[in-house]
């Protein structure tokens, strides 16, 4: 699979972070939905198929730690990926996602570059091409 031609779910309680990530990822190809809570992010994965996750940490009622667990008990990493995009910086936070299932962890404010080039990673497409600017 290609990795800039696939579905990718954008969940963040921040209409902005949901804006700035659907904008770049549209812009390269991804068809993006997005979901501002953790409930309509398992809502909708359970309705739709998805490439890949970019998955906020910090939401009201279902945080994005349980929402990863929920993920994982249904598809593995490689079924379903999923990139924590956080402002959670410590160690701590990071290795958790990690040992919950989480295929990779960004940080923000977010390099899209390098987001770019986890997101292939993580879907099978990481030499396809060079990471756009």
């Amino acid at each position: 699979m290609n990795a800039n031609s696939g579905q990718l779910l954008v969940v963040d309680d921040s209409p902005s972070n949901r804006e700035l990530l659907s904008r770049y990822f549209g812009a390269r190809g991804f068809e993006v939905a997005h979901a501002d809570c953790g409930a309509m992010a398992l809502s909708m994965i359970g309705q739709r198929r998805f490439d890949a996750v970019l998955l906020d940490i910090l939401m009201p009622e279902i945080n994005g730690i349980e929402v990863l667990k929920s993920i994982r008990q249904s598809y593995t990493p490689a079924d379903l990926p999923v990139i924590v995009v956080s402002g959670r910086t410590a160690k701590e936070d990071i290795q958790l996602a990690l040992e919950l299932g989480a295929n990779d962890y960004i940080t923000k404010p977010i390099d899209f570059v390098g987001a770019w080039t986890k997101l292939q990673c993580a879907v099978g497409g990481a030499s396809s091409k060079p990471a756009p600017q």
